[in-house]
Parts: C-alpha cells; sequence; structure tokens
C-alpha cells in the first residue's frame, strides 16, 4: 500500500516531491520512503532523483499493475479490488479459487501472461505478452438458464471498447469479437450455481493487444490500427463499458443488452454451421432469444434452438 501511496503522490505533484514531504504525508520514515521509491523501479517505474528537489516519476512501466488500472478508473463496483499476476496459470482459475473464498463482487484479476490459458469446451488459450488477459467475479442473482447473458453482454461491452479506439468489431456467437472476420477476443464465462439461481459467475476475457498471434484466424488491434496502443487505458475502458452494461442487466434486464448485441452482430443473417452435442446444424442464423440461445432456420423452414455450440460462418448453405 505504501508504494501505491507514493506513486499517488508522484502522480499528483506531477513534479518533484522531497522525501521529507512523502514521509511527513505517510507517516514513515524517509528511509522507508526509499526503499519504497526503490521497489517501485524494480517494479519498472522510472523515477528520477535529486539530491536537493527528492523524487519525480518520469515512465510508468507496461504493465497493467493494480494501482494504475484503479488510477482514473471511474467505476463502483468492478475493479474496487485488482489482482495483478506476471504469470499465472489462468486468470479464470484464480478467480474463480478467490470466488469460492468468498471474495467480493467486482474483483478484477489480471495476468501479463497465462501458462494454462483456458478456452471454451476445454480448448487451451494461447496467451503472450502484451494482450489483455482477465477476470471478473461477478454476483448476478439471476438464473442459471440466464447466464449465456453474461457472456452476450461481456461481447457487447468489448465492441463498444474497441470501437472507440476506430475497430469496426464485430460479435460472432457465442462469445467471439472479430474485426476483419478475425478473432480479436475470446470470452469463456463459468459459474457456481444452486438449482434456481446463481452464485457466482467467473467472466473471463482475452483481447489481443500488442501481442502476437500464432494463427492466421486471429488478429490483434495493433496490427488492425498499425501502431502500439495503450494497454491499460483500453482495460479501463473495458471495464467501465462492462460496469454499465452490467448495471443496466441488472437494473433493466437482458433486452436493452439484446439490443446492442443484435447492432453490433455478425451472426445473424448470415448461413452458419453450428455443432452442438455432437450433432451439425446448417441454415441462417436468424435472431438470439432471451436466454441468449441462437435461433436457426433450416432449410426445411423449421426453427432450431441451440443453446451452445461452436458456430462457423459460411458464404452459402451449399459450401
Amino acid at each position: 500500500m505504501a508504494k501505491d501511496e507514493i506513486l499517488r503522490l508522484l502522480r499528483e505533484k506531477g513534479d518533484y516531491v522531497s522525501g521529507e514531504q512523502m514521509a511527513d504525508a505517510l507517516g514513515v520514515s524517509r528511509a522507508a520512503i526509499w526503499k519504497q521509491v526503490q521497489a517501485l523501479m524494480r517494479d519498472g517505474y522510472e523515477i528520477e532523483s535529486h539530491q536537493n528537489r527528492g523524487y519525480k516519476l518520469t515512465g510508468i512501466p507496461d504493465r497493467l499493475y493494480p494501482f494504475e488500472v484503479q488510477y482514473g478508473l471511474q467505476n463502483q463496483l468492478i475493479g474496487r479490488k485488482v489482482v495483478h499476476f506476471n504469470v499465472t496459470g489462468s486468470t479464470n482459475i484464480v478467480a474463480r479459487q478467490m470466488a469460492e473464498r468468498g471474495i467480493d463482487e467486482g474483483t478484477v484479476v489480471i495476468a501479463e501472461t497465462q501458462n494454462r490459458g483456458k478456452g471454451r469446451l476445454g480448448r487451451k488459450w494461447v496467451t503472450r505478452q502484451g494482450g489483455i488477459w482477465m477476470s471478473v467475479v461477478l454476483k448476478p442473482g439471476i438464473d442459471p438458464m440466464h447466464a449465456a447473458s453474461i457472456t452476450l453482454m461481456a461481447a457487447v461491452s468489448v465492441t463498444k471498447a474497441l470501437r472507440e479506439l476506430g475497430l469496426e468489431a464485430v460479435i460472432k456467437w457465442p462469445n467471439d469479437v472479430l474485426v476483419n472476420g478475425k478473432k480479436i477476443c475470446g470470452i469463456l464465462t463459468e459459474m457456481s450455481a444452486e438449482t434456481d439461481v446463481v452464485n457466482f459467475v467467473i467472466l473471463g476475457m482475452g483481447i489481443n493487444v500488442n501481442n502476437d498471434v500464432p494463427l492466421d484466424t486471429a488478429t490483434t488491434v495493433r496490427s488492425e490500427l498499425g501502431r502500439k496502443v495503450d494497454r491499460l487505458k483500453l482495460a479501463q475502458s473495458i471495464l467501465e463499458e462492462l460496469e454499465e452494461d452490467y448495471i443496466t442487466l441488472r437494473d433493466e434486464g437482458f433486452t436493452p443488452i439484446l439490443w446492442n448485441w443484435r447492432r453490433y452482430s455478425d451472426t445473424l443473417g448470415r448461413p452458419v454451421e453450428v455443432t452442438y452435442q455432437g450433432e451439425t446444424i446448417r441454415g441462417i442464423a436468424q435472431d438470439v432469444d432471451d436466454a441468449g440461445s441462437l435461433l436457426v432456420k433450416l432449410p426445411d423452414g423449421n426453427v432450431r434452438k441451440i443453446v451452445s455450440g461452436d458456430c462457423n460462418h459460411l458464404r452459402s448453405l451449399k459450401q
């Protein structure tokens, strides 16, 4: 906490702050200030030291440290607590363990890299330095049948944040955000539930930002814009959009979220092939219902409701 307070003082001053001033403000010794400044520099912060003037912050590391994520964040719920790892197995696993111990709703777990990142259906999710890999603990108190609404809500939030950067992001059902037909974000929600109520939801999001991607079917913010972007600002933007949408979902229900999902959807109206419970279904993606299920119109005119599955966009149903 002392490091955070020193950072706050240096940020707010924007100039040199003497060790004596910081020691008086924080009620510690000047030697303690010096030790914390050294610790900050080991964390990658650039701090100038002047014998007569004190310390000045001149550079911030490209790390999604809790203080940096929370500094200037406009949220009241999501991000009140942020837990950061340079490397972890999976932010979803860590967040779930914390939720099981009763961690507060809105807690965010962020990692610079993951070595056991999780995708849908048990797939491995490759995460490399330079992306945003984070999970959020939510306690919406909804019926388990409507848990899919959290995934669709998150896709809307991420899409809005990416569009603020100038990217024409769109949503592919059920959990991908695309730019120019390539995946830029994946979303994985896991839940703990009783028969009639969700105890908590772990909302995992992986956004390709300045990292390299190993697949031709994926892309990054850097590749699409032709420049590196500020990961911290993007992470804050996503969390702010997420809080706004989550409050809407909680207070007004899924309908306004679904309206936005339809607006940004790249799936509706297209020929699709969906693999669901070992069955392959082809048809036109007609709509998404109030539970987040995809409604597919089959060639015989019947409409099939698909709760979950792998969806591929087709050029035509004859493909």
